[in-house]
């Protein structure tokens, strides 16, 4: 069963979670004390969050707990050598997360042991991911299979992805849509053939190449971007290999998840939804998204998941589409009446925006938080807590810039604050030509201002 359908059964009725009159209540565990070579156990440092290690090796630990510290100082690693003494510690502290080792003697029905306990806390199993059936026995609801190779910076990236989507998950809207949700975008095979092969010793584009042409629908889709106007190509391009050469690994893998969840969604029955648009919408936006963040970073990573965060931002109008197509419609028709953008007509209706639910369902994909959050937010980057560039601010600007001379014109605009509050307020324009889009007069800047002052003396 797939992460989503654990999703589904962890909103099954649970008893209710202490009050933090109940938890402050029990005696801390005992902590070692502070040295040196230790400041995280300096006494009346704050704990934001306490991790519990499980059966790891103890000179892995000492590694991992030094290494979560300089990621999140706020944090607090502990270590219980088996099962035993695991439940005895979960017993007597609030802890917000479990790192098990697999190798744990009676791990089977350790957490079944932990009760109510481990319900409240995200855990992760640290197992061989290549072996299907020891994933297959952690498909539980809040527990996340994870490399037994794994670094400190992969757990700490995942427990805070986890507890993201659990907040997310919490919202009564989602709670209430989830159980309706039944047609839900899975991680195209092919997309998982092509990762293979880039990442094998001898990986070829050229055997990228050959994959993708076997499939005339995903060929169609590439060819189609590589002989877009953002390449500039002098002649058109008709070979598979040469627009896999033309595009790069990174993009032809996100354009590969985007294609392959618009296939699944063939066929959807929804009066004035047409999904087309959307698949050039989103084209446009990794690719103004793209721009933006190398502009910014000249880090070609960062750029590649702008793109791929870009490609996915409105795949949440696909699964509504298909899923409650006369709820979407009403929705569409909302939104031409009253010449208002998506995401209100959708919160009118649904209570939510595409936005929010397709960052929910697409972290079961395993996708980075940074591309989950542009997703999530890209209608209001100000949720984040981000200061400066990040992946939501291309994104969300991307998305303006795509509309901006187009027939949705006005209806998502740039959230100036958002910029000005992250340092980022002057940029636009200078985005806009890395985008290849002309520059125009920006409200909140200083220029504008000292251009209205003038003006307003001169009349």
């Amino acid at each position: 069963m797939s992460l989503f359908g654990s999703i589904k059964r962890s909103f099954a009725p649970k008893a209710p979670p202490p009050t933090q009159a109940s938890v402050s209540a029990k005696p801390a565990a005992k902590e070692p004390p502070s040295t040196p070579n230790r400041p995280w156990l300096q006494a009346g440092r704050p704990i934001d969050w306490r991790v519990l290690f499980i059966g790891s090796d103890p000179h892995w630990f000492q590694q991992a707990e030094h290494d979560v510290y300089c990621l999140q100082p706020n944090w607090l690693c502990q270590r219980a050598a088996d099962s035993a003494e695991a439940r005895v510690m979960v017993a007597s502290t609030a802890f917000d997360a479990l790192v098990l080792d697999s190798r744990v003697l009676d791990k089977a029905d350790l957490l079944g042991r932990l009760g109510d306990s481990a319900g409240r806390m995200i855990c992760l199993v640290c197992c061989n991911l290549l072996d299907r059936s020891a994933v297959a026995q952690w498909n539980r609801p809040g527990i996340m299979p994870v490399s037994e190779a794994s670094d400190a910076a992969t757990m700490v990236a995942n427990l805070i992805r986890a507890d993201r989507l659990r907040s997310w998950m919490a919202d009564p809207t989602i709670k209430s849509l989830i159980p309706r949700i039944h047609k839900l975008p899975a991680a195209p095979k092919l997309h998982t053939q092509v990762t293979e092969e880039l990442q094998s010793p001898n990986g070829s584009m050229l055997v990228v190449a050959r994959v993708i042409s076997q499939d005339p629908v995903m060929s169609a889709k590439i060819l189609q971007v590589a002989n877009s106007a953002f390449f500039g190509q002098p002649s058109e391009i008709v070979d598979t290999a040469e627009a896999a050469m033309v595009l790069g690994a990174e993009r032809i893998r996100a354009l590969i998840l985007l294609a392959g969840v618009f296939s699944q969604y063939d066929g959807t029955k929804c009066p004035g939804f047409l999904p087309e648009p959307i698949w050039n919408h989103s084209v446009q936006v990794a690719m103004y998204a793209r721009a933006i963040a190398f502009a910014e970073t000249k880090d070609a990573r960062m750029a590649e998941a702008a793109f791929t965060a870009g490609l996915l931002h409105d795949i949440g109008k696909l699964i509504l589409a298909a899923n409650l197509p006369e709820m979407y419609a009403t929705a569409l028709r909302l939104r031409a009446s009253r010449k208002i953008s998506d995401r209100e007509a959708e919160l009118g209706v649904f209570g939510i925006s595409h936005a929010e639910l397709g960052a929910c369902l697409l972290a079961s994909w395993g996708l980075p938080l940074p591309i989950l959050e542009a997703i999530a937010w890209h209608h209001e980057p100000e949720k984040s807590p981000n200061r400066g560039y990040s992946l939501l601010a291309a994104v969300h600007v991307a998305n303006a810039f795509a509309q901006e001379g187009g027939p949705e014109k006005g209806r998502d605009v740039i959230k100036v604050g958002f910029l000005l509050k992250t340092g980022l307020g002057d940029c636009r324009n200078r985005w806009r030509e890395f985008c290849g889009l002309a520059t125009r007069p920006e409200e909140g800047t200083p220029d504008e201002w000292v251009r209205r002052r003038r003006e307003s003396k001169e009349n």
